[in-house]
């Protein structure tokens, strides 16, 4: 699933159509012809909460747009070659001089400024951990650290990829962070102190905005260790030695989810 610094490189990708009147829009068939309400509009600048894109216009609504497991965009100069089959196409946006195509994405709304108000999944969102810019200084760390002590004994790797509770982290930088900041995914999200959450803010925030930075594969390791062919901690390195200790990295799944849940059991408490 796209995490909140995918989401980032998303509305930064869109910028070449930022302020251009659209020309085109396309949108799944359940949308009618309101689609075609927005041509001649243009695109305001993209925004972001947590794992959400939301791409206002200057008609005053708004495309809400969740790519879930598989959504991803692509944007070029006209005319674009699509790098997937155009039965895949959920959104289609074209300017003069450019076009952008979301593929695979389930959510696609458009809404109007009381829906965005009043939408149950949107005001529902934790504290966005991307929000102001590089380092997040916008994140509201102590409403974070609220919600995270509400949830009481629950666990606080799956805590974490509640949206719920922090917007925007996902499995791997939660299963990395706590990895760097020597937390123990299964201790209970009320066990952590204020001084562990700074350790684990401190640690996940630099890696995803450096993540916004690169394509492909999530790096999250220095770029020594990657030239020696280490890009994770802990992710998806289950029995491999830990970088730091040698001790096995251990692969469990905790509830409700069952997530992959990575960690090395000697320098995580």
């Amino acid at each position: 699933m796209a995490e909140g610094h995918a989401v980032v490189r998303w509305a930064r990708r869109l910028a070449p159509l930022v302020g251009k009147p659209l020309a085109e829009v396309r949108m799944p068939k359940r949308w009618g012809e309101r689609p075609q309400t927005l041509v001649g509009q243009h695109l305001l600048e993209p925004e972001t909460h947590g794992k959400h894109l939301l791409l206002p216009l200057s008609g005053g609504e708004t495309l809400h747009c969740h790519g879930a497991q598989y959504g991803s965009w692509q944007v070029g100069e006209r005319p674009l070659a699509l790098r997937k089959e155009p039965k895949h196409v959920r959104l289609y946006l074209g300017t003069e001089d450019y076009e952008a195509v979301f593929f695979h994405g389930p959510t696609v709304e458009l809404l109007t400024p009381e829906e965005v108000e009043a939408h149950e999944r949107l005001s529902s969102l934790g504290p966005d951990v991307m929000a102001g810019g590089p380092g997040s200084p916008g994140f509201d760390r102590d409403e974070a650290a609220r919600r995270i002590a509400a949830r009481g004994a629950d666990p606080i790797k799956p805590v974490l990829l509640d949206q719920r509770v922090v917007a925007g982290v996902g499995n791997i930088f939660a299963s990395e962070g706590l990895f760097l900041a020597g937390i123990d995914p299964r201790r209970p999200a009320e066990s952590l102190s204020r001084e562990d959450l700074e350790r684990l803010w401190d640690a996940t925030i630099p890696l995803m905005w450096e993540g916004t930075k690169t394509w492909g594969r999530t790096k999250t390791t220095p770029p020594a260790m990657q030239a020696e062919g280490h890009l994770r901690w802990v992710y998806q390195r289950k029995n491999k030695p830990c970088h730091v200790c040698a001790t096995p990295v251990e692969l469990i799944r905790l509830p409700p989810w069952e997530r992959a849940t990575y960690l090395c059991p000697h320098c995580q408490s």
